[in-house]
């Protein structure tokens, strides 16, 4: 199918391999379930054909929501490309949200996974002396996310007078046009203070060092973890960097702030696990002990 053909491309310049091989899967999975067999079919699908599909399917919660995202990005670029019009979009988008929303009810909790110190380190030592060194640094000791590091600049850096390295990023650059200013911050502070100096040098030649398509970013990724055998993305930084502020002992509000979290309740309910480890330090630590 035409529509198929170019949807595809749109996903391999955008999205990584993996990605793209994952949504079209999907779509034909959805295609076959339901008979679709023609461009015609996909253009005037009905928002009851996406509940009857549910209906008669045999996965799990987590397989259909995979489903349903991949069928939505299509049909956002279907609408874009006017192949359809916005009322049989809205009809369709309105129908994948009421099944997310009784699917989510019903999933079981996944916790975001936070690269370990020996996995982070392969993975620097990979792109050692590549641009990628400093844009997965970026990404680790400032916790941003991919859609706010396009958007970024050269100003929207700054140094305080304490030697703390900040990242504002005004409301027009986040997921939910709230702005917000988070630090540069390692696990430690001697690995806090070495990166802000390499990051201050590297801001210098902000277009130079940090200059990179989205998709070209994702597929480089991909293909990286792949050779290396570590199942991380460049959004495992951004939870690697929220794990590190947690186990750090910052409040969970001050957490939420830089995180850029919509409300506490995300940062609690996906990042603040009791920990029995942590526990027992926070108990000698208040003892001196």
């Amino acid at each position: 199918m035409e529509i198929l053909r170019l949807w595809r491309n749109n996903l391999e310049r955008t999205k990584s391999q993996r990605t793209t091989e994952f949504y079209i899967r999907h779509v034909k999975s959805f295609m076959k379930t339901l008979g679709l067999s023609s461009e015609e079919d996909l253009l005037n699908l009905s928002p009851s054909q996406i509940f009857r599909f549910v209906d008669t399917s045999t996965l799990g919660p987590s397989s259909l929501l995979a489903n349903l995202s991949a069928l939505k990005h299509l049909y956002r670029f279907l609408l874009r490309r006017e192949f359809i019009d916005r009322d049989r979009f809205a009809g369709i988008e309105k129908a994948i949200e009421e099944i997310r929303e009784d699917l989510n009810s019903k999933k079981r909790p996944t916790y975001p996974k936070a690269l370990t110190r020996e996995e982070v380190k392969r993975i620097l030592e990979a792109v050692k002396g590549k641009r990628y060194e400093k844009i997965y640094s970026l990404f680790l000791y400032s916790g941003i996310r991919l859609g706010e590091f396009e958007k970024l600049r050269k100003e929207n850096f700054y140094l305080d007078k304490s030697g703390i390295l900040w990242v504002r990023l005004d409301p027009h650059m986040t997921k939910r046009n709230r702005g917000r200013i988070a630090p540069v911050l390692g696990p430690t502070k001697e690995e806090t203070y070495r990166v802000t100096e390499c990051m201050i040098r590297w801001i210098e030649n902000f277009e130079e060092n940090f200059s990179v398509k989205r998709g070209v970013l994702q597929v480089y990724t991909d293909r990286l973890s792949k050779r290396l055998g570590i199942p991380f993305s460049v959004h495992s930084f951004r939870h690697t960097y929220i794990t590190n502020l947690v186990n750090s002992g910052f409040p969970v509000e001050v957490v939420k702030e830089f995180a850029g979290h919509a409300n506490v309740k995300t940062t609690i309910e996906t990042y603040y696990r009791f920990s029995q480890k942590r526990a027992e330090e926070l108990v000698r630590e208040f003892l001196n002990v």
